[in-house]
């Protein structure tokens, strides 16, 4: 049987993989451009400028806010300014302004204010000291018995604290002021005399508050910088200018009259 043909074995040629020529610049770290100073500065100048642009519209919206929020507080009190008046035959209460004490000689000190009035018919915390002990302490006042921005106060007696620290309250009770000065005219019923002539008043078209803010804390373009509650139909708006010398005698003599007094001439 004849030998078949001795084959030698192919071998297939290894391949290697192809590398790709290595850069020079492969093993290099690539370096970010730095700023430069000028380029710093303009940065800065322009954070700077937006800031300056921001912070008068943030702070315009923030004592927006507060006077909002005052104005809610107002209306608040005035529903139960409202329950009271319900109960008192539509008679404005005869207790002190919220922040007046009695200083006279032989006057009583334990005449109400309106803050005792009102904490019997608004559904929130009474005003409190801080400490019962002391006198003087602070209040703890919350709304709606407090302005927002009521942060500071013009009474240098007080060193210039919220006016609601002292007082237990950020608003004023304009009445209260006219009923005493009405009392130290011997008026028979000054509180129904006042509240008559806000009644005439307001038949008038000139309607007065009955609650203020006690400091000027919001700033307007012009005018009176107080919110106020009035008496018609207990809106809470802008305060408005004081009624002038001869109107305010004309009211004065109106609630002497309602109130059974007499003035002479």
């Amino acid at each position: 049987m004849p030998a078949s043909p001795k084959t030698s074995p192919q071998t297939s040629p290894q391949t290697s993989p192809r590398s790709s020529p290595t850069p020079a610049n492969a093993h290099r770290v690539s370096a970010r451009p730095a700023f430069t100073l000028i380029e710093l500065l303009v940065v800065i100048a322009i954070i700077a400028l937006l800031i300056g642009i921001l912070l008068p519209a943030l702070g315009a919206a923030r004592q927006s806010s507060q006077r909002i929020k005052c104005l809610a507080n107002l209306r608040g009190l005035g529903q139960g300014f409202r329950l009271y008046l319900n109960d008192s035959n539509e008679v404005f209460p005869r207790v002190l302004a919220l922040t007046q004490t009695n200083t006279g000689p032989g006057e009583p000190t334990s005449d109400m204010s309106l803050l005792d009035i009102l904490a019997q018919y608004v559904d929130a915390p009474t005003p409190r000291r801080s400490n019962p002990l002391v006198p003087d302490s602070p209040y703890i006042v919350t709304d709606p018995f407090r302005c927002p921005s009521d942060q500071s106060s013009s009474d240098e007696a007080s060193g210039f604290a919220p006016i609601h620290e002292v007082w237990g309250v950020s608003y004023e009770y304009g009445p209260g002021y006219i009923i005493g000065f009405l009392d130290t005219l011997l008026v028979p019923r000054p509180a129904e005399g006042v509240t008559k002539a806000y009644e005439l008043f307001a038949g008038r078209g000139r309607d007065l508050p009955i609650l203020s803010d006690a400091d000027e804390w919001h700033p307007r373009a012009s005018g009176i910088r107080r919110n106020s509650l009035f008496y018609s139909d207990l809106r809470a708006d802008w305060a408005t200018e004081e009624i002038p010398g001869e109107e305010a005698i004309e009211f004065i003599a109106a609630a002497v009259r309602f109130g059974g007094g007499n003035l002479r001439p």
